[in-house]
Formats: C-alpha cells, sequence, structure tokens
C-alpha cells in the first residue's frame, strides 16, 4: 500500500540560510576573504514530497544538505523541522531529532566502516538511539535488508565484500533502519554504472511509498532527478535561481541557465535535432561572486542591469518561481 501521499504539511522549511568558509593566508595566515558556499538560500519541503536539488559541481548543494542536518554550523539562517526550529535544539536534543532525519552520501564505499560487518553498520544507530536488545536490533536489521534487497547471509560480510550497488543498498538500509520522516540523498547514484543507477532509483521510489518518505534528492544529472522528484529546485554559485514542479521546470524553464541543463540532457534518439545550448564565458568563483546577477558572466542575454542588480525570486505563477529579469514584463 502506497504511504507516502503528498500532504499541504511543510516538514521541512529553509529560510535565509547562509553558509561562508573563510579563506586564510599569507605567512600570518590572515584572513582573506570567504567562500560564499550558501548564500540566502529559502525553500520548504512538504510531507510525502520528493525534493530535487540540481545544479553544476561546486554551487553548493551539498554544502546546502550538511548545514541543514548541522553537521556543518550555519553563517547565519533558520531551518526549521516538523515544526521545530534545527538550530536552537541542545546537543542531546539534537540527536533525539536526527531519528527522523537522515542521508545517504555519495560513495557508499568510503561511508561505511571497513571494520564493521554489514549488520553492525545497519544496526549501529539503533544502538546509539537506544535500542539495546541485541535480538530486536538483529530482527529489525534483516528485516530492512529484505526491504532494500539484500539477503540475510549478508548480515556478517565487510563492506569490501559487495558490489558499489550493494553498498549502497547496505546505505540505504542504515538510514531507513529508525524509520525516519525524511531522508537526504546526497548524489546516491553518481557513483555508480547506469545500470545500476536504474536500480537504486527504483528502490528509493519503491521505499518511499512503503514507508513513507519524504525525500530531498540532490544531483547535478537533470534526467536523475527528473524520474525521482516531484519538485526541482536549480542553484548556481550558491544561490537559488529557479524552482518549481517537476513538469513546470522541463517544460518551461525560465531562467537561461535552466534552459540550458534542460538542452544538455541526452536523448536516446540518433535522428532528434536538439537545440543544445552552448554556455559560454567564465564560471565565476564563490569565493569572489560578481556583482549583480550570479550568472551573468556567462548569460547570454546579459544586460546591464544584470551586471548591477541582483535579481530576487519571482512567482510566475503555479509556485514557479525565477530569479531573472528576463521574465519580467
Amino acid at each position: 500500500m502506497e504511504k507516502n501521499i503528498r500532504t499541504d504539511h511543510v516538514l521541512l522549511e529553509v529560510e535565509n540560510l547562509v553558509k561562508y568558509f573563510p579563506v586564510y593566508g599569507g605567512p600570518l595566515s590572515t584572513l582573506q576573504g570567504y567562500v560564499h558556499a550558501v548564500d540566502d538560500v529559502s525553500f520548504s519541503v512538504r510531507q510525502g514530497e520528493t525534493f530535487g536539488l540540481v545544479g553544476e559541481s561546486g554551487c553548493g548543494k551539498s554544502t546546502l544538505m550538511q548545514t541543514i542536518m548541522r553537521l556543518i554550523p550555519a553563517t547565519s539562517g533558520k531551518v526549521t523541522f516538523d515544526g521545530r526550529d534545527l538550530f536552537s535544539l541542545k546537543k542531546r536534543e539534537l540527536r533525539d531529532m536526527r531519528r527522523e532525519f537522515q542521508i545517504i552520501y555519495q560513495d557508499p564505499f568510503s561511508s561505511l566502516n571497513p571494520r564493521m560487518t554489514i549488520g553492525e553498520i545497519i544496526s549501529e544507530p539503533l544502538l546509539v538511539h537506544g535500542i539495546k536488545n541485541a535480538d530486536e536490533r538483529k530482527k529489525r536489521v534483516l528485516e530492512t535488508m529484505e526491504d532494500v534487497g539484500l539477503q540475510s547471509s549478508f548480515y556478517g560480510r565487510y563492506p569490501h565484500e559487495f558490489s558499489g550497488g550493494q553498498r549502497q543498498r547496505v546505505s540505504i538500509a542504515r538510514s531507513l533502519i529508525l524509520r525516519p520522516k525524511l531522508i537526504l540523498c546526497d548524489e546516491p547514484v553518481s557513483a555508480l554504472d547506469v545500470s545500476i543507477q536504474s536500480q537504486i532509483l527504483n528502490l528509493l521510489k519503491k521505499l518511499g511509498k512503503e514507508y513513507g518518505l519524504t525525500y530531498i534528492f540532490v544531483s547535478h544529472a537533470l534526467n536523475v532527478v527528473r524520474y525521482l522528484s516531484d519538485t526541482i529546485c536549480v542553484m548556481y554559485l550558491g544561490k537559488i535561481v529557479e524552482t518549481g514542479s517537476t513538469a513546470e521546470i522541463f517544460e518551461q524553464p525560465l531562467h537561461p541557465y535552466t534552459k540550458a541543463l534542460v538542452s544538455a540532457i541526452p536523448v536516446p534518439d540518433p535522428t532528434y535535432q536538439r537545440n543544445r545550448i552552448l554556455l559560454q564565458g567564465d564560471i565565476a568563483s564563490p569565493k569572489d561572486p560578481p556583482n549583480g546577477c550570479r550568472f551573468h558572466t556567462r548569460c547570454p542575454y546579459v544586460g546591464e542591469r544584470c551586471r548591477q542588480e541582483e535579481p530576487k525570486l519571482a512567482d510566475y505563477g503555479n509556485e514557479h518561481k525565477c530569479a531573472c529579469f528576463l521574465n519580467e514584463v
């Protein structure tokens, strides 16, 4: 039975989130400036929704996920999960709250302890959160292993004995074991072969229905996000430039950067002629972002206003928002 029916309940709300990393240099290691990894980002995720976050490498997607989970401290901003301010929680309160949201990392090998068996890796969250009964832990681990497509005979084996796809299934089982409400997927298929990617994506979709999960799915591949997501958010150089439903983003992209990303999606038809948009110009540095629109150094439609003034996210109907002067009437 499918459980993850979308509701209007906002499970996660991110407000004006900022994360700067200081840069030191010189013989005295003096402060040289800041890397603007995440700069004034706001969005909300409804319960039962799969929220896709896309953008090229270095745009701040992974930093955003780690900041939301308080794995790294935020410079400023607010994150509310299920009505509670995560940044105001004390250490013990945060640990208890983390039962409700988990993360799946990109590399299924480096994220697993090579000295622990699969059974120990998956059961560790149960032990951390106070489930001391060994029989109960093993029962739940075996049930979860079955749900993610792992044989019970794998329980006592080590990560190096498995393929990349199997290791990622272990990571998924570990994130599911506490029965969370939200799972943050930080490019969970980018390190896998294409055939294995489809298996993992189908598994995530199935588990979302069975467990009633809400996902934030991070990827640089728009076709992957399209398959899984209800809503898509496009990031560029630490900023959100466009957000909307998956259908809106693909059928009517508004931002020039989104249009370029959509045009780059491979089509399995050699006779199909696509009008590919090739971006020119230099990619700006997050250490020294340009004035005005951050995309203006590569935008084919750049004007003088774009170089001087930063566009704000404006709503163009159906919750489709874009930060670009080109769409103003």
